[in-house]
Parts: structure tokens; C-alpha cells; sequence
């Protein structure tokens, strides 16, 4: 049984600044304002969280490197997070109105519809999941106080709309609900987005719903992976020339580059752009703050190629 390792001490803020300062040779020219950071963010969040592009392999930090460097990085990300969260929320609306569309097409606009297992693509393998859903939902319906605009629908017309529902659901579980649906409806809502089939919109939710968690919590984005798989190999990944090691590509598949690859198939060509436009600047101005960060350094954590700007005219197929 391998050894646990000693939880690490409580440390005030003057000890805290001189471990950074003495021990692992970080800059801090300005304790104060150095505490102040401390104060407002925490040292997990802040240096726990953002050191690694800046230390060497002893532990200790790069020469010239400052507390004010991490910093930067961390408001680079905080802004990665308030981007990337602006346009995966204009999906989600986008997906969620489209499903409750094409279930109550199909099915009408009945509850009881939607709270049905027979109505979803149920299987051994999926059922268990299948019932987890339809509980929450169920749960939703008996305990509107979280919701008035459920609780309204109820009073009023004992009966909620998929298209009422919709809106207190969280984007993951809609990408399960989605995953569920037989493949005749799964098909209405993929066709919406050009060159994408029902099995890549399994995925690129999923990964969204994951990225939109992260973006909520406040986790760390820069160098996210996407730990349950990776994304479909798509048209752009060979136009960008993408390199491949053992037949996979190397960029694009489960990191930050591969949500962006999501973000152009999902969203419209004008809101794309606008996407990319404010990332580009978020991006220059992290370099315009901080030349402790390389632009080759920045693009491997993030799962960026060189070229990939060229994303924008990149076409879908």
C-alpha cells in the first residue's frame, strides 16, 4: 500500500510569501501587494493553480519570474473561462429549443411524454441512466420552488412542456437526454448543424457540458482534457494539417483546441467569428503582459496548432 504523504501545514501569509520568496525564488518586490493577492484569490487557487508553465524542474521558478506573471496567467484564464461560458450558454439555448421542438413533434407536448422510458432508446445498457433522468425530471415536477416558472405552469395547467422544462435543466444533462433519444429525433436536431451527425453531437455536448462545468466552477481552462474520450477526427483537422503520431492526431481531439473545433460546427459563421476575434485578443494580451510565457508554450497547453487562426475560412467539409 503506497504511503500517504503528510498533509501540508497551515502557513500564515508572511510564511507563505517567504517560501515563495526565499525558498522557491519567485519575485515579489511588493510584499504587500503580494499578500493582497493572497487574500482576494488563495494560494491554492492562484500559485497552486497557475505555477506550472513558470517553474523549473528543481521546484523552483524561472529566473525573472514574478508573482505578477501568475497573475496574469490566472486573468487569462478567468477571461478564457467568461468567453468560452458566453458561447457554449448560445449553444445550449440553441440545442435545448431544438430538442423539446423535435420530441413534441413526435410525441405532443404531454409530460407524460418525456417522462416515458419507452419514448427514449431504452436498452440494458443504457436503462439504469435512462431511469436516472426521467427521476430528475420527475423531481423537478414535484419540487417546482426552485422554478416559478414551472411551479406556474403547474398551478396553472397541471401539465409542463418539454419546452418549459427545458430551462431548468443543466446542459448536461440535456447531452444525456440527447444521447437517449431515438435516433429519428437525434437526427432532426443534428441536421440543424451542417456536416455534424447524430453521433458527433453525442460527443460535442458531452464535451461542452464538461467545459461549461469547468467554466462555472472556476477551474482551470487553459490546459483542459477531456478525460472521457476524444471528438470525431473532422475535416478541419486535416486541413489545418494537424500532425499525427501512431494515427491520431496529436492537437484537436481532447484538449482546449478541440472545443473550439466544436464551437465552428455548432455555432453560427457570425457568431464563430466573434468568438475567435475576442479570443485572439484575450490571447495578445496575455503576451503583451507577461514574456514569461511563450506563444509555442502557451499553444501545447492548450491544444493550439500554429496555424490556428486559420480555423476561421477553414471549411466545415
Amino acid at each position: 500500500m503506497e504511503e500517504q504523504k503528510q498533509p501540508k501545514p497551515f502557513m500564515t501569509y508572511e510564511q507563505l510569501i517567504h517560501k515563495l520568496k526565499d525558498e522557491k525564488k519567485l519575485e515579489i518586490n511588493d510584499t504587500d501587494y503580494a499578500i493582497k493577492l493572497l487574500k482576494e484569490h488563495s494560494y491554492f487557487a492562484l500559485i497552486s493553480g497557475y505555477k506550472g508553465p513558470f517553474k523549473q524542474k528543481d521546484g523552483t521558478y524561472k529566473i525573472h519570474v514574478s508573482i505578477q506573471d501568475i497573475y496574469t496567467l490566472y486573468l487569462f484564464d478567468d477571461a478564457l473561462r467568461t468567453l468560452f461560458l458566453e458561447y457554449i450558454l448560445k449553444i445550449e439555448k440553441h440545442v435545448k429549443s431544438l430538442i423539446s421542438y423535435s420530441f413534441c413533434e413526435a410525441y405532443g407536448e404531454e409530460q407524460q411524454h418525456y417522462l416515458n422510458a419507452t419514448k427514449y432508446n431504452y436498452t440494458p445498457t443504457n436503462q439504469d441512466d435512462v431511469n436516472e433522468l426521467i427521476t430528475r425530471l420527475t423531481k423537478i415536477i414535484n419540487d417546482p420552488k426552485n422554478y416559478p416558472y414551472i411551479k406556474h405552469q403547474k398551478n396553472q395547467y397541471g401539465n409542463i412542456p418539454l419546452w418549459v422544462m427545458m430551462k431548468a435543466l443543466t446542459l448536461g444533462t440535456v447531452s444525456k437526454m440527447y444521447s437517449f433519444l431515438p435516433q429519428s429525433i437525434q437526427h432532426n436536431v443534428s441536421k440543424e448543424f451542417e456536416y455534424v451527425h447524430e453521433g458527433m453531437l453525442v460527443q460535442m455536448l458531452d464535451l461542452l457540458a464538461r467545459v461549461r462545468n469547468v467554466c462555472a466552477h472556476n477551474e482551470r481552462l487553459f490546459d483542459y482534457k477531456y478525460r472521457k474520450g476524444t471528438i470525431d477526427d473532422t475535416y478541419i483537422h486535416g486541413t489545418l494539417a494537424i500532425k499525427k503520431k501512431k494515427g491520431q492526431y496529436i492537437k484537436g481531439k481532447n484538449d482546449l483546441f478541440a472545443v473550439v473545433i466544436v464551437l465552428k460546427y455548432l455555432l453560427s459563421e457570425e457568431d464563430f467569428a466573434g468568438f475567435v476575434e475576442k479570443l485572439q485578443k484575450i490571447i495578445q494580451q496575455l503576451f503583451s503582459e507577461t514574456r514569461m510565457i511563450q506563444e509555442t508554450q502557451l499553444y501545447k497547453y492548450m491544444g493550439f496548432t500554429e496555424n490556428w487562426l486559420d480555423i476561421r475560412t477553414c471549411p466545415k467539409a
